[in-house]
């Protein structure tokens, strides 16, 4: 780092509690490792998860369980964000954290999908399971993209076993990236899963597929680093600021 420049220091905050899981605190530190080789000579990366969220997400109702304990897990640091990215693909608590915190919040999936916007016509997702792919449909057509929207398609492998065979994972991405393109005319890629974006399937399979495929965790991240860079954050206007302190029942008895 040149010269007395602060070091940028952007939080991954996992909306869940993967320290609790199968898959526990080694995963966390991998996850750290690859973002910081992946950022900026002047980034600082942190990683942290969420105490009481459910180990892993895959439905609206998991979605709205990761919130609390999310918001609850980011008041409680005591060393402040430049940029917070919200670790899961869903985006869950974007907008409400982008109430709360003076920092921008970036989530995975606006910012792959506004990236993959850029790079093609339509903009395809594969995701990990059937169950997941309305969830995806809403955010897109909340974001008013539905036009440049390919769809989404599932390889049928939960988050929790993503690590078992990364070949058949690569695999099964392929199969379904080869079918988005031929029968969605999808341009564009997107990994629609945070936990697939940590095991290299997108340099994997893109020359298979011939198209972009979009790392949602490398996009989060240089998205992070760019606004971060500008000086930017979100609007007040969009994201007005709480007009009281958020307590729980707990805490205002």
């Amino acid at each position: 780092m040149s010269g007395e420049q602060r070091p940028m220091r952007i939080l991954y905050q996992i909306p869940g509690h993967m320290t609790a899981g199968p898959l526990g605190a080694a995963e966390i530190d991998r996850r750290r490792r690859l973002l910081q080789d992946w950022s900026g000579p002047d980034t600082v990366i942190d990683v942290a998860d969420s105490p009481g969220g459910p180990l892993s997400i895959e439905s609206t109702a998991e979605e709205f369980t990761c919130v609390p304990p999310m918001l609850a897990a980011l008041r409680g640091r005591a060393q402040p964000a430049d940029a917070v990215i919200v670790g899961c693909f869903g985006d869950p608590g974007v907008a409400a954290l982008r109430e709360v915190l003076d920092c921008p919040v970036i989530g995975p999936f606006e910012a792959s999908l506004l990236t993959g916007a850029q790079l093609g016509a339509r903009v395809g997702v594969v995701t990990i399971l059937d169950s997941v792919i309305p969830m995806l449909d809403r955010l897109v057509l909340s974001m008013g993209l539905s036009l440049r929207y390919a769809g989404a398609t599932a390889i049928d492998i939960p988050v929790l076993e993503l690590k078992k065979d990364p070949s058949e994972v690569a695999k099964r991405v392929a199969e379904a990236g080869t079918t988005l393109i031929a029968r969605r005319d999808a341009d564009v890629i997107v990994l629609g899963c945070m936990s697939l974006a940590f095991l290299g399937v997108a340099e994997k399979v893109a020359p298979q597929v011939g198209i972009p495929v979009i790392n949602p965790a490398k996009c989060a991240l240089k998205a992070a680093e760019s606004v971060v860079a500008q000086g930017l954050l979100q609007s007040r206007r969009t994201y007005a600021k709480p007009r009281k302190e958020i307590m729980t029942v707990e805490e205002a008895r």
